[in-house]
């Protein structure tokens, strides 16, 4: 059975990259007829239509959004979504040709599984923005966090969660972690979440700290501190800790080696961690 498929794409100031993303759509081992890809433009000037023109042969439902923020412009885009399974792919990523058939054939063998993630890669297949692991995993709330990105996540529409925290997010104050939000949701729900390695996507790897300019620093801190706050329990606590000891250590690392760049990253990863937890219930 071919499962239907949602592709929610919230989109700003891309185009040519927009572009390459709907080529790999076109491209793909799957039939065109059971995709849709959900569009919404949150651009002020840069204007898609003509873009959207090109590629008529694609399901392409277009909405202009006039509000800023991933997480909301998704929940604009979910509302419209009329598939079996809902996913987020950023603007810049691009879809292998497998990538679609890799999941329905994972989700007609695991009927009782609600959400299947995978790992992103570069072009030549190594892994991008981290180490993925090379073998399946059944997520659970202990070990979900280095598991999860919002555009691997290829998610069964019937989940009473299925909803994008909008304080968190790109475009937010807290500037990180809605999808980490809402995979946590979903195994509070009891719903059954695998990590596949074989699913895989293309995104460039131009986003790890190491390259991250000390406001988005600041700003992913925010929002993992946030996030912990958010529905805190022990799992979150245990993450929460474990992260903040690896920034101290990582800025005491700095300061012992007279490296001024890891010493500024570190203390800003940690110092923001603490103030998205203290603030998020206030903000």
């Amino acid at each position: 059975m071919e499962l239907k498929f949602s592709l929610v794409v919230a989109t700003l100031g891309r185009y040519d990259e927009l572009r390459g993303f709907f080529n790999s759509i076109k491209n793909i081992n799957y039939p065109l007829d059971k995709i849709e890809i959900v569009v919404v433009d949150q651009n002020d000037e840069l204007n898609l239509k003509p873009l959207i023109e090109e590629f008529l042969d694609l399901n392409i439902v277009y909405i202009k959004s006039d509000v800023k923020g991933l997480s909301q412009n998704r929940n604009i885009g979910l509302k419209q979504c009329a598939g079996d399974i809902i996913a987020f792919p950023d603007d810049d990523c691009e879809y292998l040709n497998d990538t679609l058939n890799i999941v329905n054939e994972f989700f007609d063998e695991n009927k009782d599984n609600s959400v299947v993630m995978g790992r992103i890669v570069q072009r030549d297949g190594s892994d991008s923005l981290r180490v993925w692991p090379k073998e399946t995993i059944t997520i659970t709330k202990s070990n979900f966090y280095t598991k999860c990105s919002s555009i691997t996540m290829f998610i069964k529409k019937n989940s009473k969660t299925l909803k994008f925290n909008e304080k968190l997010g790109t475009g937010n104050y807290f500037g990180a972690c809605e999808d980490a939000e809402m995979i946590y949701g979903f195994l509070k729900e009891g719903l059954k979440i695998t990590y596949n390695p074989e699913l895989r996507l293309y995104h460039p790897h131009y986003s790890s700290s190491h390259n991250m300019s000390a406001q988005k620093v600041y700003s992913y801190g925010l929002g993992f501190g946030a996030f912990c706050r958010s529905r805190f329990d022990f799992h979150k606590f245990m993450l929460f800790f474990k992260a903040e000891g690896f920034h101290f250590v990582n800025t005491l690392i700095g300061v012992i080696t007279f490296n001024k760049e890891r010493m500024k990253k570190g203390f800003n990863a940690f110092v923001s961690r603490i103030k998205g937890f203290i603030t998020y219930k206030s903000y």
